[in-house]
């Protein structure tokens, strides 16, 4: 490949020195604005990093560039030489993947940042989106990428014009299960059926409790346990947790993982900060990620949180809250109204502003009711939501409404 894109740049022709130019980040829109400039790939690193010759530089300088919004596997041994390569799974499919798309478009490239200081990590490396020219039109790198599933999304504050969108393709590969998403792509591992939760966002002030955060995985699989030793789980942004080789998940049974510390029957990270990056639904779009996998390096169970693509109530509307009048005001009804039980383990109760993650416990049974402790004012309304913040059931009392 390195011979193949050497003769790829030499049918193009330099380009004179230019100045970065102002167009809108995303086809289509009016804002927001970015930084346009171009340049000449001399090197594909990885699935997500490039080295590249800018055209304004007087004196070419390479600068190494680092593709923003997503996030690959990572690849251990770099080369020029596609053979010499290691890596974790998929981390050498993606590699591939961006030497082709920078292949096809004869190593140019264009390069767009909403701020041109925008830099990833300790190394410095340029923060850019990177558009590949195919056939007449200049497409989206990191997008190809993600709907690909050759990659996570890795959502930035800095350069946001792409989150909602990028998110979005994420989800649409996942329930594609194409690339990383396929469950069975790396090596045969152990039969499971997991479920995936997570919340990003604690209690009060996240900086404050770091343990707040957590990921929980469960075990559907009510007849038989699942050894989870050297399985891991991560964030968007790689940061691991290996779980340890005794870790042993009963049927039907929960595990825990906190960010900080943790309580009696759950595994603490221990990390002093918080990991995750709370949703928002403006502009900026942010969010993250928990994703869990076996010790082949496949993907097993996953959540993206929010829910931006093929968002619908896991439970049909089977779901409705009622509140008792009289005597007892500290307390929430859930009530199935279908002919089939449903499993709300793991999902958010929000009452007069609290917040009560439902447990494993919380199966309410055909046309039956679950009652929820939740204390209650004279007025208010409760929201019932997956933690991907997916509405399942909403209700007021004492006049108020949804």
């Amino acid at each position: 490949m390195r011979l193949l894109l050497a003769l790829a740049l030499a049918l193009v022709p330099v380009a004179a020195a230019s100045a970065a130019t102002i167009e809108p980040c995303l086809p289509g829109t009016e804002a927001p604005l970015c930084h346009v400039t171009t340049g000449t790939v001399t090197h594909v690193a990885d699935g997500d990093t490039l080295d590249v010759d800018l055209d304004e530089d007087l004196t070419p300088v390479t600068s190494r560039v680092r593709v923003t919004g997503i996030n690959a596997m990572e690849q251990t041994i770099y080369s020029h030489h596609r053979e010499r390569r290691r890596g974790e799974c998929h981390a050498l499919e993606a590699t591939a993947r961006l030497e082709q798309l920078v292949y096809a478009s004869g190593g140019r490239i264009r390069l767009l940042a909403q701020d041109l200081d925008s830099r990833s990590g300790h190394r410095q490396r340029l923060r850019r989106a990177v558009q590949v020219l195919i056939g007449d039109r200049w497409q989206d790198a990191g997008g190809i990428l993600l709907s690909e599933g050759h990659a996570l999304w890795l959502p930035n504050r800095r350069e946001w014009a792409w989150n909602r969108g990028y998110s979005a393709l994420a989800q649409q590969a996942a329930r594609a299960g194409v690339g990383l998403w396929s469950t069975e792509h790396c090596g045969p591992g152990p039969a499971a059926a997991l479920r995936l939760t997570v919340r990003v966002d604690a209690e009060g002030s996240d900086a404050a409790n770091p343990g707040g955060e957590w990921i929980r995985i469960r075990n559907l699989d009510l007849g038989a346990p699942v050894a989870l030793g050297g399985w891991w789980v991560r964030d968007s942004a790689n940061r691991r947790f290996v779980l340890p080789p005794e870790t042993i998940l009963g049927p039907g049974r929960t595990l825990a993982v906190h960010v900080g510390g943790a309580p009696p029957g759950a595994l603490g990270w221990n990390l002093d900060r918080p990991i995750f990056e709370n949703p928002s639904d403006d502009e900026r779009a942010l969010g993250d990620g928990a994703y869990l996998f076996d010790p082949h390096g496949d993907l097993r169970a996953w959540m993206m949180v929010p829910c931006r693509d093929g968002c619908s109530d896991p439970t049909g509307g089977a779901i409705e809250l009622r509140f008792p009048s009289g005597g007892s005001r500290d307390s929430v009804l859930v009530r199935n109204r279908s002919d089939a039980p449903v499993d709300l383990a793991g999902m958010a109760l929000t009452v007069d502003g609290r917040t009560q993650i439902l447990g494993e416990d919380a199966v309410v049974a055909a046309q039956g009711v679950l009652v929820v402790w939740a204390l209650r004012d004279g007025r208010g309304i409760a929201r019932l939501r997956t933690l991907d913040g997916i509405a399942v059931a909403c209700g007021g009392w004492g006049g108020a409404t949804c």
